[in-house]
């Protein structure tokens, strides 16, 4: 009978080792995954009213910020984003250049480099005006990869 039951406990702690979680959301995202135009990281404000898109080459310690609106497809032009990191020796700012930008100096993608961006993982926030409202996000979101 010990056997049979050794037998027993074996097969329940088996069976039990093969079932397979659900696979859970991303914390604080109630919706699929976004797919970013440019190959980027995508960040969500304001409860996805707008999105920026980022590409951040952390080997050359450069950055390009895409502002999109909240379809990932319309290009928002705005003023400079102000990008702040935290970098081992205290905190930098990031100037950022406009690409292509209109009469007004407004842009819908920027650009900067900083030898604080060279860091991985990095650390910082990012903070852009889009239609007289400021939004603020962490540097890091859904889908990071480093390129």
């Amino acid at each position: 009978m010990r056997i049979r039951e050794c037998v027993l406990v074996i097969a329940l702690v088996a069976a039990c080792g093969d079932k397979k979680e659900a696979p859970k959301e991303q914390e604080g995202h109630g919706h699929e995954a976004h797919v970013a135009p440019h190959g980027g990281e995508i960040l969500e404000l304001g409860g996805g009213a707008a999105h920026l898109e980022i590409l951040h080459d952390h080997e050359g310690g450069s950055m390009t910020v895409y502002v999109l609106g909240a379809d990932l497809k319309t290009p928002i032009a705005v003023e400079a984003p102000v990008v702040n990191l935290v970098t081992k020796d205290g905190p930098a700012a990031v100037t950022l250049t406009a690409i292509e930008p209109g009469t007004d100096g407004k842009a819908s993608a920027w650009k900067g480099a900083h030898a604080g961006l060279k860091a991985d993982p990095w650390d910082g926030r990012i903070r852009v005006a889009i239609g007289g409202k400021t939004y603020q996000s962490p540097l890091e979101g859904e889908g990071h990869d480093h390129k």
